[in-house]
């Protein structure tokens, strides 16, 4: 499979952090073209040389969405492609191998397909990581959407257009989704993962989560609440949010040890960036 990945880039200091540089590498195994898109800095840094295909430094119009289209208007004749995915550095990882989530059989038979589907506002895959194969690629769907994909919008409306829009425009022309791990199918936190989560020591976030994990709540976002679920699925990443605003009232500490069980590396690039950006747990 001859296969295209796009990182799309963006941080506050307009630097590439290590972290972003260690992801650059991993997707280099699974990429014949590695386009690395960044919004934040017009330098490439020394450790990606030779590891990026191209480097495209841009304004920042359209966020993510812009980003990617500039990656696709850049890497050459699509059609070439058997798949091009698109990624941006909002999660940490790969934090363990990828080639089963990018080989999973979840998605062998699907048209688009990325590492997790949500069934918050309406079922569509999220756009952290997705991938899109030759029938889309090559569909008036395809054209139209990314036509219209450079557009400054806010950023309620990029989720809603771009995000939740992408996945109904291609479920609306019948094209075939999937994902690694499917969250309409995911069921309320089981007793055993509210305990987890339960500390008297926190009683302040102990009650965000118990307030934020009720039936009535649901669907929730399975990428923020739902991390451990994700890892044992096999989608080796974790939102950056998790940590940066922990919507969900999680044990960070919790979340920071079985990190350092799971990739004693990984632990420390996460423990390093949220340092700099004054969110350390």
């Amino acid at each position: 499979m001859k296969r295209a990945i796009l990182l799309a880039h963006y941080d506050r200091d307009g630097i590439i952090d290590p972290y972003v540089i260690v992801a650059a590498k991993e997707y280099r195994r699974f990429a014949d073209t590695l386009a690395l898109i960044s919004v934040s800095t017009r330098v490439l840094p020394t450790e990606l040389h030779g590891v990026v295909d191209y480097f495209i430094p841009r304004d920042n119009v359209g966020y993510d969405f812009g980003s990617w289209r500039a990656g696709l208007e850049t890497i050459g004749t699509l059609s070439d492609f058997d798949e091009i995915i698109c990624v941006n550095d909002s999660v940490y990882g790969p934090l363990f191998d990828p080639a089963p989530a990018i080989t999973s059989p979840q998605h062998r038979d699907a048209d688009f397909w990325g590492m997790t589907i949500s069934a918050q506002i309406e079922p569509h895959v999220q756009s952290w990581f997705f991938a899109m194969r030759p029938r889309v690629i090559q569909s008036e769907t395809f054209r139209q959407f990314w036509a219209a994909s450079a557009g400054d919008l806010p950023k309620d409306d990029i989720i809603k257009q771009r995000e939740i829009g992408f996945s109904a425009a291609l479920r609306d022309a019948e094209y075939r989704i999937a994902g690694v791990y499917d969250g309409r199918d995911s069921p309320l936190p089981s007793a055993a993962e509210k305990k987890k989560q339960w500390s008297w020591l926190s009683p302040l976030r102990t009650r965000r989560y118990c307030r934020k994990t009720r039936a009535r709540k649901a669907p929730f976002n399975p990428s923020e609440l739902f991390y451990d679920r994700l890892w044992e699925s096999g989608v080796p990443f974790l939102k950056r949010r998790v940590f940066t605003t922990n919507f969900y009232g999680l044990s960070l500490p919790l979340v920071k040890a079985e990190l350092r069980q799971l990739s004693p590396h990984w632990a420390e690039l996460i423990v390093n960036h949220l340092h700099r950006i004054g969110r350390a747990p």
